[in-house]
């Protein structure tokens, strides 16, 4: 798979990912900034703003002229925001390429920021709080998170809270613009069918002359664990939801391709360790995942289920032993090649999509300290050994690093704090 990589003298990054057999392109503009860059005060901007940009530019006035533009060529655009970045994007058939391209740099260059939108949109995105909060499949890793962060910006909730999204003042966005939404700190991306002189015409001259200026960073997290954690939200559920979580490794980290497939044996897929000691054998849970997740300067491992409410330290035991087991004893041969060919397989399908594609690439321009693209990826997984897999899992899962989050009819924690070894 073929990209290419050029920075302009005013330090945005272009990023093309060019496919001769596709009909659509899109267009991404990646910020490299999000929820961890935010002061305490602005918790929540980065996700807000994400609304904001699509209610209205300089060129197109309104969030419905926007909507009903992309509408009439049936492309589709979207947004999302995490913890170290903001993404926007538009997808249509390619000989739409001018149109798309001139609405999303309309959006970051001429947003209107109008008073009136941002009255209505506080109480878009303090419902959309409410859900989450309603939700506890997707609110247990938030929990988690401001668990095992409790004190830097990287536990904060992305969507904020309501007591901060309803102060926020469009005055707070022209500053947060102004400090983050530099070309240094912004990634174009291109991928599909393109005309490579058309594209080229199209920067020069949207993005050419805008000048360079100094963007701010992040702050590094300052925590350190020294000790297990426990929370426990309690809530009436029919489901209870636990998260384990263990801090591991940055983008950077050699020991990453280790850690993919450790996740991969504990929980990708359905002949998973985790699937199957707690779900099939068991009948504890619906579901049980093993999640692998990097940022700058630290990462996490994470497992979540849903599972029996009155069943739930049993649960939790069962996982923390299939922990404990993948610490003593290496993995066979058989199943550590199942587990590479399990992520080589999902990702291999999931690439079929040019957005994939190009995210692939924005995430590694964005964050690694050099890109590699999926065959290269491929050759480092199939290096680990069982060795590598038992070292990382030894590194991460000791007790000192554990935290543990549960969303559920529980008044007291105190039996859990028990269960609390690996």
């Amino acid at each position: 798979m073929k990209y290419n990589k050029r920075i302009l003298p005013n330090g945005l990054t272009i990023i093309e990912v060019p496919s001769a057999d596709a009909e659509s392109v899109v267009v991404d503009l990646f910020v490299k900034t999000g929820s961890r860059s935010e002061t305490a005060k602005e918790n929540g901007i980065s996700h807000f703003l994400e609304h904001f940009l699509f209610k209205g530019t300089k060129k197109y006035p309104s969030a419905l002229a926007i909507s009903e533009l992309v509408d009439s060529i049936g492309g589709e655009m979207n947004a999302n925001t995490g913890k170290e970045h903001t993404q926007f994007y538009i997808k249509a058939a390619s000989q739409h390429l001018p149109l798309i391209f001139d609405v999303l740099t309309d959006m970051l260059q001429y947003p209107l920021l109008d008073q009136d939108e941002l009255e209505r949109e506080k109480g878009v995105i303090v419902e959309e709080i409410n859900m989450y909060k309603d939700t506890p499949i997707a609110e247990i890793e938030n929990v988690l998170e401001r668990a095992m962060w409790p004190k830097d910006a990287l536990g904060r909730d992305i969507a904020g809270t309501k007591q901060t999204v309803t102060k926020f003042t469009t005055k707070m966005f022209r500053s947060y613009i102004d400090r983050h939404y530099q070309t240094p700190n912004i990634i174009l991306g291109i991928s599909g069918k393109y005309n490579q002189k058309q594209f080229d015409r199209l920067v020069r001259e949207h993005w050419a002359n805008v000048p360079r200026r100094r963007h701010h960073g992040w702050t590094r997290v300052s925590d350190r664990q020294a000790r297990p954690r426990l929370v426990v939200e309690n809530k009436e559920t029919k489901q209870a939801h636990l998260a384990l979580g263990f801090k591991s490794f940055a983008y950077h980290n050699p020991e990453n391709p280790a850690v993919s497939v450790l996740a991969s044996v504990l929980g990708g897929g359905m002949s998973s360790r985790l699937f199957t000691e707690v779900r099939e054998r068991r009948g504890l849970a619906y579901y049980v995942r093993a999640m692998p997740g990097s940022y700058q300067d630290t990462g996490s491992f994470t497992i979540t289920s849903g599972v029996q409410v009155d069943k739930i330290k049993e649960a939790i035991k069962v996982i923390l032993a299939e922990l404990k087991k993948i610490k003593d004893l290496p993995v066979d041969e058989k199943e550590l090649q199942k587990a590479k060919e399990y992520i080589k397989g999902k990702t291999t399908i999931a690439l079929e999509d040019n957005q994939v594609r190009l995210d692939w690439f924005l995430e590694r321009a964005a964050f690694y300290r050099t890109i590699k693209t999926p065959a290269q990826a491929f050759a480092e997984l199939d290096r680990v050994t069982p060795s590598q897999v038992q070292r990382v899992a030894n590194k991460i899962f000791q007790k000192r690093n554990l935290t543990l989050a549960i969303i559920g009819p529980y008044e007291d924690k105190r039996s859990f704090e028990r269960l609390l070894k690996v």
